[in-house]
């Protein structure tokens, strides 16, 4: 058996199959597709044929969905312990050659402080969802402090600018520097030894992981005689070397080398941005040509077989500089088959038309088409289904140098239909039809509560039910999610639905309108209130709530209808999927309904009504407060599980601390207080809705009814004593670790 056959096997353990019944043999399918595989199961034992092992795991997955009806997902990774049911020989293939996965500040907003675990887990999600190209940036700190250290800078020095763990993905980008921090003192050991298994790993299952390049960002120290350049992000300066300098080139080789020394070789594709969100030093063509030169000579030095892969982010969010001529210029030196563009917002913002086809900017150049979906992990339930499918499905005719589709979110594990749906539409048994799409849909729901008819052989189901009562349950399930799709999984949501809740009370005027929008550049005035989506609600949101209310309660009779526990007294897995959903659904309904109280404690103050605003601002704090028990019902959305997760990595209270301010600044304030990001990572969990977002709407409220006390509260009503208490709230909590308040 060859190696990456066994590590199918592996993956089929994990997912709970029993291995020694699965069997994985390569094979070659006489297709010009680019992966391929089949399976057939019989007597109990399942045999699976693959062009490799990525391939082979995505039968995997066919199998057990279709037969076990059971989808294999971030929140259902195991399938529960059944007999291998017969199964026809079955092919699947793709014709993407890449499929590409995770965008870079996931490794902030969801990873930064993953353990072995966790990673493998998504390993393996990755290889039974078919993704063959995911980035890989663990350990890319580590590598930059060796690179600095070697050129001279002191290790504290190093340490310093690079700041601290959950910010990372800023730091490799050249957004931000000296932020957090410090780290554990085994920090760069501790996540060498990560990255090294999540590469092998990924290598095992036949992956090419992307590995991050060096972009010029520097600290002042290392900068050397020769001029460098300066970029500004949010604030922060930093000065970037220019590709062509002698002093780039020789940093860029010792990167390269303290890269292999302590991750191994690279698979030839390498991630370098070095204008992601700020624009270049000169907008002079020649500069830009020079700029994409130089890296592109730096990279073939290290590696002459390397990909140069980078996002065509910066043309759409500084897409006023960026003009075409520009943009041509950049990657004008840069040989056409050693690049691969990422398009990363393909779903809401595609610019492969603009830039990527015939006789446009950068025609010629291999390409991938990428959804981005979900900004900074804040809570939203939604995704325009039919428009993934029309979208991707319309790619190969009017696409050429398509390579392949991605998904390139900021954060992960949330809104599964969407993400289950967009895995699937690379390969060929996917949706192409409305029709089908309907169709998909309630297999998913139906499967994701084990509802489905039960298969040939495996019993009563997974939800241990049969006959009259499944079918009835079905029936309420596939209503609920009618409504569901129909409203926050309709044509033309593809921005999420923003949440009033984490909205930051400024002024005496309502804190919603002036949210930023999101994936759109933002000025650099401070304060920015609030850098949670979009503007105000629009009418339809607020029309569906009646009807996701009652959504909630048909999946809350379906849940209470299930067992508890399956045949050999198991858990019934449906149940808590059925209930995290509901949690979910209920809190959209909920945070949504928020904006009633919050207009009516500002309408209030207006009419110079204190009582008015303290009985509008009860009402809220209900509200917030059942808000926060719902999330406290599953450990993924407390946030108490993502201090533990950071604490972890600590060896020392005083290490633990730090690694918790981390965690705290991420999803509250972000960075400093004269930052554009405010709650951009703001979520719906306990700890976050009770111990933040209610005192500062407590804080508000006070302050109105304190206002309206002597008459009508005007919308210019001076906000100082305000925002004062506003800062002293979410620094307090931002400072309140563990070891603090023992």
């Amino acid at each position: 058996m060859s190696a990456w056959a066994e590590a199918v096997r592996g993956v089929a353990g994990r997912a709970g199959l029993d291995p020694r019944r699965v069997t994985v043999e390569p094979a070659g399918f006489g297709t010009t597709r680019p992966d391929a595989a089949d399976y057939r199961a019989e007597a109990g034992h399942l045999t699976i044929r693959a062009t490799g092992a990525v391939a082979a795991s995505v039968a995997l997955a066919r199998y057990v969905r279709d037969h076990l009806g059971t989808r294999l997902t971030w929140q259902q990774p195991r399938v529960s312990p059944s007999p291998l049911p017969d199964a026809p020989r079955t092919t699947v293939s793709s014709p993407h050659e890449v499929r590409y996965y995770l965008n870079v500040v996931t490794f902030g907003y969801s990873t930064p402080f993953w353990g072995w675990d966790r990673w493998e887990r998504e390993i393996d999600w990755m290889a039974l969802h078919g993704v063959t190209h995911p980035l890989m940036l663990v350990a890319h700190e580590a590598v930059l402090a060796e690179t600095f250290r070697r050129a001279g800078l002191p290790g504290t020095e190093a340490a310093r600018w690079l700041g601290g763990a959950a910010h990372f993905p800023w730091t490799f980008m050249g957004g931000m520097h000296s932020f957090g921090g410090p780290l554990p003192a085994r920090w760069a050991e501790r996540r060498v030894d990560l990255a090294r298994r999540v590469l092998a790993r990924m290598r095992e299952l036949g992956m090419t992981p992307v590995l991050p390049a060096f972009g010029g960002h520097v600290p002042p120290a290392l900068v050397g005689p020769e001029p460098a350049g300066e970029i500004e992000w949010q604030g922060w300066h930093i000065p970037l070397l220019h590709p062509e300098s002698h002093r780039f080139q020789e940093l860029f080789a010792t990167f390269a080398q303290v890269q292999r020394e302590l991750l191994g070789p690279g698979s030839g594709h390498f991630a370098v941005d070095p204008y992601i969100e700020s624009v270049p030093p000169s907008g002079e063509v020649e500069y830009l040509r020079a700029a994409g030169r130089g890296t592109y000579r730096a990279l073939a030095t290290a590696d002459p077989d390397a990909v140069w892969v980078l996002q065509g982010w910066p043309f759409h969010y500084k897409g006023a500089f960026w003009t075409p001529d520009r943009v041509a210029a950049y990657l004008r030196d840069v040989p056409v088959d050693r690049t691969l563009v990422l398009d990363l917002w393909g779903e809401h913002v595609p610019l492969h038309t603009a830039l990527l086809a015939d006789g446009a900017p950068l025609a010629g150049r291999p390409w991938v088409w990428c959804a981005l979906h979900n900004f900074g992990g804040r809570p939203a339930l939604f995704g325009d289904l039919r428009g993934l499918v029309r979208d991707v499905h319309a790619l190969p005719d009017g696409a050429p140098h398509l390579r392949g589709i991605g998904l390139a979110p900021e954060a992960i594990e949330n809104n599964e239909v969407f993400y289950e749906l967009a895995t699937d539409l690379a390969w060929d048994d996917a949706p192409h039809s409305p029709a089908e799409l309907d169709r998909w849909l309630e297999r998913f729901v139906l499967d994701r509560y084990g509802l489905s008819d039960p298969r040939p052989g495996t019993g009563p189901g997974p939800s241990g039910l049969t006959g009259e009562l499944r079918a009835n349950l079905a029936q309420t399930a596939l209503r609920a999610w009618h409504t569901i799709y129909s409203t926050l999984y309709g044509e033309g949501r593809t921005r999420s639905v923003p949440t009033p809740v984490i909205a930051r009370p400024w002024t005496a005027g309502l804190p919603f309108p002036a949210q930023r929008s999101a994936g759109e550049a933002i000025g650099n005035a401070p304060p920015t209130p609030s850098s949670n989506i979009d503007a105000e609600n629009d009418p339809a949101v607020a029309a569906a709530l009646p009807r996701l209310d009652q959504a909630v309660r048909e999946l809350t009779e379906v849940r209470d209808s299930l067992p508890e526990t399956l045949p050999a007294s198991l858990p019934n897995p449906a149940r808590d999927l059925l209930s995290a959903d509901i949690a979910e659904l209920a809190g959209h309904v909920l945070a949504q309904g928020t904006r009633v109280h919050v207009r009516g404690i500002l309408g209030a103050a207006r009419g110079g009504d204190p009582e008015g605003v303290r009985a509008h601002l009860r009402r809220l704090r209900a509200d917030l407060l059942t808000l926060d028990d719902l999330a406290g019902a599953r450990p993924e959305t407390r946030v108490s599980t993502w201090i533990d997760a950071a604490r972890a990595w600590g060896d020392t209270d005083a290490e633990r601390d730090a690694m918790e301010r981390e965690a705290r600044s991420l999803v509250s304030v972000w960075g400093e207080q004269h930052n554009g990001l405010h709650d951009y990572s703001g979520r719906h969990w306990q700890g976050l809705v009770r111990d933040l977002y209610l005192p500062r709407w407590q804080a508000w409220a006070d302050w109105l009814a304190d206002a309206a006390a002597h008459g009508p509260v005007p919308p210019g009503a001076d906000p100082t004593a305000l925002r004062e208490r506003i800062v002293d709230i979410e620094e307090t909590w931002r400072e309140s670790t563990r070891s603090s308040t023992r």
